[in-house]
């Protein structure tokens, strides 16, 4: 899920003194996701440092989508692109049949 392949120190040490260790996260809302926490609580003299180190899986659905939704809209660009060639085709043959047909019905204006 985490697209941080590069190294992560595991041991940073932060204003407080204390390293800040890469752990895991085990609660319900975020399963396995990865942070940066001071290792000692604050009310111990910790500095109480915490930072996500992967995505949340919100961040990731909505990464998901927006791929999907751009490449859906470069399909309908290009689907657009095409129908104008045959919209300025049509234009052009809808013309020649008008012009043909007033020669036609016009023998003498023509």
């Amino acid at each position: 899920m985490s697209q941080n392949s590069g190294i992560i120190d595991e041991n940073v040490i932060y204003n407080c003194g204390n390293s800040c260790n890469v752990r895991t996260s085990r609660t319900v809302n975020n399963p396995g996701r990865r942070f940066f926490g001071c290792k000692m609580p604050k009310d111990k003299g910790g500095c109480g440092y915490f930072k996500w180190i992967d995505p949340s899986p919100e961040v990731e659905l909505l990464k998901e989508k927006l791929k999907e939704v751009e490449e859906e809209r470069d399909t309908l660009k290009y689907k657009m692109k095409e129908l104008g060639g045959k919209y300025d085709s049509l234009k052009q043959k809808l013309k020649e049949i008008k012009e043909e047909r007033d020669c036609v019905l016009y023998p003498i204006l023509t």
